[in-house]
């Protein structure tokens, strides 16, 4: 500290000093490579000048050198991933972190390119989802990946921290309420076994089947997509057969607007003509047809914990065990729901 000053040299007074900004100060403190060489020379001096000595508590987030974590999602339209950025994004900025959307739209190459983009100096960390567990490009730049990371609702064999929901139990639930109704010719329609929600919301279905001692409907099990398109093409194609379903779940926000619209098109009435069963609370499910039976989660607190993950990894957690931590659903019935043959 030079002579006559009462406190500490702080962060802008270097930036004072130096004429440049807080965050290049920063930048010159924890990823000096990032900075020009007379840039850095100015902010080196001026430290000296001042004495500047960097806050311990900083020092300890070793990576903590853009003040920004990438957020990678597949398909920005889905309703989940809004709110789980909110949420996230929320959280990072109690800590002086800013969230950096990248929309990969699902396809292995994007996701690859954003991986790489964001661990070479765009981030500090990632929060993200993929399009598939099991496609070996996304998978080979995860296991080179440089920078904490958590994943949304995959499941993967490498040492990552994981925020999951427990999909199964509240599949198990919403199949059974509907075989209390009345109804076998209960269709399913949701995600591939590529990803975690497609296996666990399948393998929910069929317990609920088992734990009554009831033939699956297998001709009704449609388990391939996510995207609104194909929950469209699915449920026209359901509801035009010769025996169509009594029931249908809707296991995905995409997937849900795609049924809804097939609903409409074929002139189908809910609940009176087909029993309807959807996930989380969008705007859509809660306002159609008034409002739709659901299995439901906390997204927000979801994204919340995604962030607190990943800023435990940036500070003194850098060396933990992976963390999977995972979310209860639970059934909310709404008015998409009636007895067979009501």
């Amino acid at each position: 500290m030079t002579k006559g000053r009462a406190k500490p040299a702080t962060i802008r007074d270097v930036a004072r000093v130096s004429g440049v900004s807080v965050g290049t100060v920063s930048r010159s403190l924890n990823a000096p490579d990032s900075v020009r060489s007379a840039t850095l020379a100015k902010v080196r001096a001026a430290i000296e000048e001042l004495g500047f000595q960097p806050d311990s508590r900083a020092q300890n987030m070793r990576r903590r050198s853009t003040l920004t974590v990438g957020f990678v999602v597949d398909d920005i339209a889905n309703p989940l991933h809004a709110t789980t950025f909110k949420a996230a994004d929320a959280e990072l900025r109690e800590h002086g972190f800013s969230l950096y959307l990248v929309n990969t739209s699902g396809r292995a190459r994007e996701e690859a390119d954003a991986i790489d983009m964001m661990q070479h100096g765009r981030a500090d960390g990632l929060i993200m989802t993929i399009n598939s567990e099991r496609d070996p490009t996304t998978l080979k730049r995860l296991a080179a990946l440089r920078i904490p990371s958590v994943l949304l609702d995959r499941e993967i064999s490498l040492d990552v921290d994981a925020v999951l929901t427990d999909h199964a139990v509240g599949m198990t639930q919403a199949t059974e309420h509907l075989i209390d109704l009345g109804h076998r010719r209960i269709a399913l329609i949701t995600g591939g076994p590529d990803i975690r929600p497609g296996r666990e919301r399948v393998r929910g279905f069929l317990e609920a089947f088992r734990k009554r001692g009831l033939p699956v409907p297998q001709d009704l099990l449609r388990a391939n997509n996510l995207s609104a398109d194909y929950g469209f093409r699915e449920a026209s194609a359901l509801l035009q057969g010769r025996e169509r379903p009594t029931a249908i779940i809707a296991a995905g926000n995409r997937t849900l607007t795609g049924v809804l619209r097939a609903i409409q098109q074929q002139g189908v009435s809910v609940p009176g003509d087909v029993s309807l069963i959807a996930c989380d609370q969008t705007d859509l499910a809660r306002l159609y047809p008034g409002p739709i039976t659901l299995i439901d989660r906390d997204i927000e607190e979801i994204g919340r914990t995604a962030a607190q993950l990943l800023l435990d990894r940036l500070g003194e957690g850098r060396d933990r065990p992976a963390q999977r931590i995972s979310f209860p659903t639970r059934l909310i019935l709404g008015g998409s729901c009636a007895a067979v043959g009501r």
